[in-house]
């Protein structure tokens, strides 16, 4: 800016030709504004300021005599640059759409995000270089020469950005005009071809570098766009002939229409709306409420604020599904609403289909819920020995890999204990299987009741157990086990043929510090297992480097 503050000016020839284009941009836009309501005619409108404020800069930066001042409003121009394909497609959107709704302030505000970035990146270009390379330079050395621009890679990121744009709106009148038949089409055609005008000079800048007066052609040929649009829009009137198609249509549409005014009244009904309620004379200007067969639930619809409505008609098997529209004028004084349309759409045939759908859907999902309570009980019983009700080997894998991602994050260890009942194979022998049944259950029973909830108890053998305390210390597991070795051996368990004295001995290795895997650790379990039989039984032992030994 401190550039262009010390920079000449010249007042040439281009510069007076993209004033005067710029001056009937702001003409056409003034007379747009004072024309009948047509789809997308806000953004519309709006879309000639984003042209006007390109055509500004464009016209400083062609009477600017400095480099650096050219380059500054060539910086300034993306608000319009970005804005205009970016306006141009929502204007499309709602134009080709038959949306009348204007964009919300809100949705103008997102829309103006984009240019606010590339001008930020285009205004910032000195610090990094990144928008307009080093290579930005006049094409000679006279004064007012124009810029060649080095484009780096963050103005082709904004490049893409337009491009999505404009292929849109390319897109979007293509679809049209392949929709649309006849007289319509050529119209929308039309559109196609008005629409390719500024893609076409933009890629001839960019690709092939043709300028206008030394300068980017794409503004003129946006401008000249707008005038080809409005013309197509305002002058040819093509869509004046909507009215009379409609009403066409209202008369041979099989589905029921009533129009009522503000007070209620019906003022128009077509054929199909007559014979559902058997009038054929003097029903114009009937109150709705009065109105044969259906009209007090329309009445009770509209009273209600409701858009819609399953409407089934006093001693008919017919379903039908009502809409709700306003009637709407738009003014310069605001919105004035005119009356209503209600529109009963024959949905019988889909709504029957849609109870039986409902019904079989309902079958369907409780044969599913069936099913996986039925898979999740088989699951359970996969995981779980069918004599204690303990988890089995199947399960230890998957708990112990959950529990150590956990004790990694916490940094906390893991205890493994592996227990054996002492002496079990004479108890069988001596009492029979069925005690020895009854003994397994009645362990199982006080290891589960003096566990926390996040321990977990599994019977990997015949008189095996594992115990895994997650948290827990070497020297507090260690006591546990203790506790539970004298408890045990204190208590005689209760079985049929009376009450049998049963000892257990343990063995118990600490993660990581004894085994990172499940494989090591129950590795040094056994191993300090085997040293508390080999020691006695009726005891504890930790896996100790003698242990190993």
């Amino acid at each position: 800016m401190k550039a262009c503050l010390a920079s000449g000016w010249s007042l040439n020839v281009p510069v007076l030709l993209t004033l005067l284009v710029a001056l009937g941009v702001v003409l056409m836009a003034r007379w747009v504004s004072r024309q009948r309501h047509f789809p997308g005619r806000e953004s519309f409108i709006v879309l000639h300021l984003g042209i006007i404020w390109w055509l500004a800069a464009a016209g400083l930066e062609l009477a600017a005599q400095v480099p650096p001042c050219k380059v500054f409003w060539a910086s300034m121009a993306w608000p319009g640059i970005i804005g205009v394909p970016t306006l141009w497609a929502v204007f499309l959107w709602q134009y080709v759409n038959s949306i009348r709704e204007p964009l919300s302030l809100r949705g103008f505000l997102l829309l103006g995000l984009g240019p606010l970035v590339a001008s930020g990146l285009a205004l910032s270009n000195p610090w990094h270089q990144l928008f307009y390379g080093p290579g930005t330079l006049p094409v000679d050395g006279t004064p007012g020469a124009a810029i060649r621009y080095d484009h780096g890679p963050l103005f082709d990121a904004v490049a893409v950005y337009v491009y999505v744009f404009m292929v849109f709106c390319l897109a979007l009148v293509t679809r049209a005009a392949l929709a649309s038949h006849g007289l319509h089409r050529r119209h929308y055609l039309a559109f196609v071809l008005v629409t390719c005008v500024p893609w076409g000079a933009n890629l001839s800048y960019v690709v092939y570098g043709w300028t206008l007066f030394g300068f980017d052609p794409t503004p003129f040929s946006f401008a000249f766009t707008l005038v080809a649009f409005a013309w197509l829009i305002l002058g040819v009137r093509l869509f004046d002939l909507l009215p009379v198609a409609r009403h066409l249509l209202l008369e041979e549409l099989p589905d029921p229409v009533l129009v009522v005014d503000p007070r209620r009244r019906v003022i128009d009904a077509n054929p199909a709306a007559l014979v559902l309620a058997g009038q054929s004379g003097g029903w114009q200007g009937r109150v709705l409420a009065d109105w044969p067969v259906y009209g007090a639930e329309l009445e009770a619809m509209l009273a209600a604020g409701e858009q819609e409505l399953l409407l089934t008609p006093a001693g008919s098997s017919r379903y039908f599904e009502v809409r709700s529209r306003d009637i709407e004028r738009v003014t310069r004084g605001g919105t004035f609403v005119l009356g209503q349309m209600l529109y009963l759409r024959d949905v019988t045939e889909r709504h029957c289909s849609e109870l039986k759908l409902a019904e079989a859907l309902a079958t369907s999902e409780e044969r599913l819920r069936t099913i996986t309570r039925l898979h999740e009980q088989l699951q359970e019983q996969a995981l779980r020995d069918p004599l204690t009700g303990l988890y089995n080997r199947r399960y230890l894998a998957e708990l112990f890999a959950r529990e150590m991602a956990r004790s990694q994050r916490e940094r906390a260890p893991i205890a493994l204990a592996l227990i054996d009942l002492d002496h079990f194979k004479q108890l069988n022998d001596h009492h029979g299987h069925l005690a020895g049944d009854d003994v397994l259950r009645a362990v199982a029973i006080q290891l589960t009741g003096n566990l926390r909830g996040s321990d977990a108890v599994f019977r990997i053998g015949g008189e095996e157990f594992l115990l895994l305390l997650p948290g827990a210390t070497g020297e507090e597991s260690f006591a546990r086990l203790h506790s539970l070795c004298q408890a045990l051996a204190g208590q005689p368990l209760l079985t049929r043929v009376g009450r049998l004295s049963v000892t257990l001995s343990a063995g118990l290795a600490v993660w990581p510090d004894q085994g990172e895997t499940l494989d090591e650790l129950m590795q040094g379990a056994d191993a300090a297992l085997y040293e508390a039989k080999r020691n006695g039984r009726n005891q504890v032992r930790r896996l100790t480097e003698s242990t190993l030994d």
